[in-house]
Order: C-alpha cells, then structure tokens, then sequence
C-alpha cells in the first residue's frame, strides 16, 4: 500500500519494487550459463559421440543460451533486456572459452611445450570467446523477436 503511494508520486521507481525479480531472473541466467558450459564440456571431451549431428554444434550452444537469456526475462521495453544479455552472454562465453582452453592443453599435453598459466593468455582467451559472445547476442536478438511476436499475437487475441 505504501509501495503504491510512493510509487504514483514518483518517488519510487519500478526497478526498487522488481529487485526481487531481478535476482531471480539473474538466477535464471546464471542457471542457463552453467548449463550451457556444461554442454561445451561434454562436447570438447566426447566430440565423436555428436557426429551424427549436421555440423558445427559448438555454435549452437552459445545461440541456444543467448535466445533463453532472453526468453526468461518478464520486460516490457527492448532495452531492458540488454544488461543481462550482456552480462549473461559475457560469463557464458569466457567461462566457455577458458574452459574448452584447458580441455584442449591437457588432451594434447605430448604437444604441448608450455605449462598451462603461460598459454593461457587473456589474448588467447579472447579471441576465442569474444565470437561466442557476438554468436549469444545475436541470439538474444533472435529471441527478442520470438519475445515480441508471442506479445503481438497474445495482443491480437
């Protein structure tokens, strides 16, 4: 009641009200990182397993968490989605990279000639994981349009 007062006054905004909301959208999203990194993993160790599969799954996965980082989202504006796609397709994508790095050195470790803390290189970690950030906000844009059509068409009816 008080909320509801303070909030037609302008003196609370919305976000204040939603932060409980927040926390569990980012919850969300976390949950959809792990899962996704989960995913990477079993692919990096077992790759021979998906090859009946049609090709490069490694980008699926990343496009996949971008479209239900999106979808878990309860916004009303576009703009309001963007933080926590960022946020969550940053985390997804470097935790992936990093990850799938340390996979490949010690499944390759007779070829290796450096120890793991000198090929490990913020350089190298990003090279590989900025494109699977770009991949997991196209997908979010890809699930912003899912988003907005499933709003048109709940409109129209």
């Amino acid at each position: 009641m008080i909320w509801e007062c303070l909030m037609k006054q302008k003196i609370v905004s919305r976000e204040i009200l939603n932060s409980k909301n927040y926390d569990l959208i980012m919850k969300k999203i976390y949950l959809i990182s792990v899962i996704a990194v989960i995913i990477g993993i079993v692919f990096a160790i077992y790759p021979y397993g998906f090859k009946s599969m049609w090709g490069p799954q490694i980008l699926l996965i990343p496009l996949t968490a971008g479209i239900l980082m999106v979808l878990v989202q309860n916004e009303e504006r576009s703009y309001d989605y963007a933080p926590k796609l960022l946020i969550g397709s940053t985390l997804t994508s470097f935790i992936y990279a990093i990850v799938l790095l340390i996979i490949n050195h010690f499944k390759f470790l007779e070829y290796n000639n450096k120890p793991l803390l000198e090929k490990l290189d913020i350089i190298d970690i990003s090279m590989f994981a900025l494109p699977l950030v770009v991949l997991c906000v196209f997908g979010g844009l890809i699930g912003l349009v899912i988003r907005g059509s499933g709003l048109l068409f709940k409109k129209i009816k």
